[in-house]
């Protein structure tokens, strides 16, 4: 069946949101041992990475945490230190991929409705889509609510069928999600997700620019 809606997930898919967490994370514990933080770099990254991963992304005290386990002071200098040079950080490197624009604007002369749908916190994921400048592209937006029902909830408002609507991401949580709902989907086999398997992907990409060729060839089948 012809597709006649696209919706984008944002990390590393509009943007390479692994990139950025990295050298954020990284920039950010360099700046507290400038300040006086009194450890190792590897030992205090490698602490702050596992606490990343028990208390999840949008934890606010990674670096409380941090200095916890490893039994050292909460010193609040060194705290600013770090959250300073981590939000400098992303900000310097929450830039659309190079063909993002284009690819998005070329789906849009097409025809296909365009929109976006993330499963982060609404007002983060917004700030995303609002400093890398695309909030003006997209015809809808579903931000921090993606899960099967909110795709089933998106065929009913645009009033399509499952088979008419492709989603696209680089999460293969998020891709099973869409699948379970009917939708056909697209993987961007890229970041920090590149060597997870996703159930059932109709197809697998490299980058947003191959997009629109797929789109063209699911439309096809």
């Amino acid at each position: 069946m012809t597709v006649k809606l696209v919706i984008f997930d944002v990390d590393d898919v509009l943007y390479d949101a692994t990139l950025q967490k990295r050298n954020a994370r990284e920039n950010a514990v360099r700046a507290m041992i400038d300040a006086g933080l009194p450890v190792d770099y590897e030992v205090f990254l490698d602490k702050l990475r596992e606490v990343i991963e028990e208390k999840g992304e949008d934890y606010g005290k990674h670096f409380d945490e941090t200095l916890m386990r490893l039994g050292l002071k909460i010193d609040p200098r060194i705290i600013a230190a770090g959250v300073v040079a981590y939000h400098d950080t992303k900000r310097a490197y929450l830039k659309p991929f190079p063909n993002a624009f284009k690819g998005i604007l070329l789906l849009r002369e097409k025809g296909y409705r365009v929109g976006v749908c993330t499963a982060g916190q609404s007002i983060k994921d917004w700030e995303k889509i609002i400093r890398l400048g695309m909030h003006h592209l997209f015809h809808y937006a579903w931000v921090g609510e993606a899960c099967e029902e909110t795709f089933k909830k998106i065929l009913k408002e645009v009033g399509i069928e499952s088979s008419a609507a492709v989603f696209i991401t680089a999460n293969p949580i998020l891709a099973n999600e869409a699948k379970k709902a009917g939708w056909r989907v697209i993987r961007i086999r890229r970041g920090k997700w590149a060597m997870k398997e996703a159930e059932r992907p109709d197809v697998e990409v490299q980058s947003i620019w191959e997009v629109e060729k797929a789109i063209e060839n699911l439309s096809k089948e």
